[in-house]
């Protein structure tokens, strides 16, 4: 062999073999992808306005004091609403961070998006690597994960910030879930960073990607019923829990106290009959054809070719994943069918229709088929024995035709307004004030929701006295605190206060130097309430929201339990070594 040819395959293998080479092509490709962010407006698409004034509304609600920042006190005619209780944090507050470096918020939400869109590569490629050890495998499965015309459609025309944020924690739940049954189980917790990424971003990925590692594990059963893998998967389980207590515990205190619209399987469409009519026709896997929602369901035609190379490959599959290959082809198969207009969703159980649209579940296509497509195009690859220059433009021209495919489809998406950010950001900084109809209602109480067009738009933003008699004056409501003077108040008088009901708000009643505490309710309309169990002739009240106990208890427990699971890391790590 001449010195020539050392220096070539020296250059080959740190081509094929270099990790943080295919990082550095998985970087690229995400920019490449993301360079058309610059393209759009954010409030052209489906859900980029609602995330635009979460950010404003948390920076807002941060800077009068409110931590956390849960109740937003100029939403919805100021009547204080919940946009971050019932909505993951991660993808607010992580935005909100990078705004503190640049002065544009749909900036900011652009560099988060594209951010997501490159991280996503990086984590898929550590999935695949940890479970084929094959650095070819791991780099092409994240080339078609990072292409995957679903995922840049839910980023270009959705900006469904929680599903893509989600896809980049994905993988990392199934990196440590094959780690612990089939692997060395020194990355198990890996399904804890995952499942709490998943939690504190999208609640609906979270629990499809749990019943899909439900399924992964009966494939496995045997080696899942093992002490050490059982113990591990408690441990993992309490991890998540209690990290992302931050979330579910203050979630789950609301919905017990009362009923709000995002519960609510009828309204908000969350029902069997419903899902079904947004199932789609597998035409549409392949070419879009004037869909209501403008998004595209397409999967993609190079990931589509690829993938059906499986019919010819599988028998040449390395026995070490062959199983995982398996089980990604049936999930691939399970995914389309759910999608599909042929899954009776009809028959479903409303707690599993919380998906709302079945063509979500091309996202679980996107994670299980790019496993599937990087396995087919290695070992196709590998049939071209000592052909290493004909490999590489082969890869070349894939991986180009797939970028250039998905870059066609996202153009779609392209605005005609190039100023439209800009003038609906202008108009909010103007007046913060907004009427519940420029914002979601998903998180108002329910009494509200069902007279948001008579009561809720004709409500002054005062106090109301809806039983007994009672004199209010000097009425001063500032942000989420409100003050009044009281005179000549019956025994058992109903007040209504200009905020919607959620756990947090403190009423207090001073009369002669003496102050009490208030029990609130929620009143008939859905606002904040309070009987005055008693006579007054003169005195003074205050509103204020304060948080639970229960708020700021949850933040303490995954604050600690965050330390605690890094130093659990840290040990696990230096055991193993």
């Amino acid at each position: 062999m001449t010195e020539k040819d050392e220096i070539v395959n020296e250059i080959l293998k740190f081509i094929k073999e270099n990790k943080w080479f295919h990082y550095g092509i998985i970087i690229l490709i995400g920019i490449i992808l993301s360079l058309p962010l610059s393209q759009i407006q954010i409030r052209d698409t489906h859900d980029g306005a609602l995330h635009f004034l979460r950010v404003l509304g948390t920076e807002d609600t941060l800077k009068i004091g409110q931590f956390p920042p849960l109740i937003n006190q100029n939403y919805c005619n100021a009547s204080g609403y919940a946009m971050n209780l019932f909505y993951p944090p991660l993808v607010t507050y992580l935005p909100l961070l990078i705004k503190l470096f640049v002065e544009n918020y749909m900036v900011a939400l652009k560099i988060f998006a594209a951010i997501c869109i490159i991280l996503s590569g990086i984590t898929m490629e550590q999935f695949v690597y940890e479970v084929t050890k094959k650095r070819g495998i791991a780099l092409f499965a994240a080339i078609f994960y990072l292409i995957a015309p679903y995922k840049l459609g839910n980023v270009y025309k959705r900006f469904a910030i929680g599903e893509f944020t989600a896809m980049v924690f994905m993988p990392l739940v199934f990196l440590g879930l094959t780690n612990l049954i089939e692997g060395d189980q020194k990355k198990h917790y890996y399904i804890a960073i995952g499942a709490i990424g998943l939690m504190l971003s999208h609640t609906v990925t979270t629990l499809y990607t749990a019943i899909f590692c439900v399924f992964y594990l009966l494939f496995n059963l045997k080696q899942f019923k093992k002490k050490d893998v059982i113990k591990k998967c408690i441990i993992n389980t309490i991890f998540i829990l209690l990290v992302s207590a931050l979330f579910w515990l203050p979630l789950l205190e609301a919905t017990s106290l009362a009923d709000y619209t995002i519960m609510n399987n009828e309204i908000m469409s969350t029902n069997g009959n419903y899902v079904m009519k947004n199932t789609i026709s597998f035409s549409q896997f392949w070419k879009d054809i004037g869909e209501v929602n403008a998004t595209t369901y397409q999967l993609g035609i190079p990931t589509i070719i690829v993938f059906l190379l499986s019919i010819f490959v599988i028998r040449k599959v390395d026995m070490k994943y062959k199983d995982f290959y398996l089980i990604s082809i049936i999930f691939s198969l399970i995914s389309i069918f759910m999608a599909s207009k042929f899954f009776p969703w009809v028959i479903i159980p409303d707690s599993l229709c919380k998906l709302q649209y079945p063509w979500r579940m091309i996202g679980y296509f996107n994670l299980f088929s790019s496993f599937v497509c990087g396995v087919n195009l290695f070992i196709l690859l590998k049939e071209l024995k000592k052909k290493e220059l004909l490999k590489i433009c082969l890869v070349f021209i894939v991986v180009t035709a797939s970028i250039c495919n998905s870059l066609v489809i996202m153009k779609q998406f392209y605005a005609l307004d190039k100023e439209k950010d800009t003038k609906y950001v202008n108009t909010i900084l103007e007046n913060k004030k907004i009427s519940h109809f420029r914002i979601n209602r998903d998180y108002m109480p329910l009494k509200a929701i069902l007279i948001q067009r008579t009561y809720v738009v004709e409500r002054k933003d005062i106090t109301y006295v809806l039983e007994g008699n009672a004199e209010i004056h000097d009425e001063n409501k500032v942000n989420l605190k409100d003050e009044m003077k009281l005179e000549k108040v019956d025994k058992g008088t109903l007040l209504e206060f200009p905020y919607y009901y959620y756990p947090g708000y403190k009423v207090t009643v001073t009369v002669n130097g003496i102050e009490k505490e208030i029990k609130t309710i929620e009143s008939e309309h859905g606002y904040l309430a309070c009987y005055l169990d008693e006579a007054i002739e003169e005195g003074n009240l205050t509103v204020e929201y304060v948080g639970t106990a229960i708020t700021y208890i949850s933040y303490g427990i995954s604050a600690i339990s965050l330390v605690a699971f890094i130093a659990y890391i840290v040990i696990e790590r230096k055991n193993k070594k």
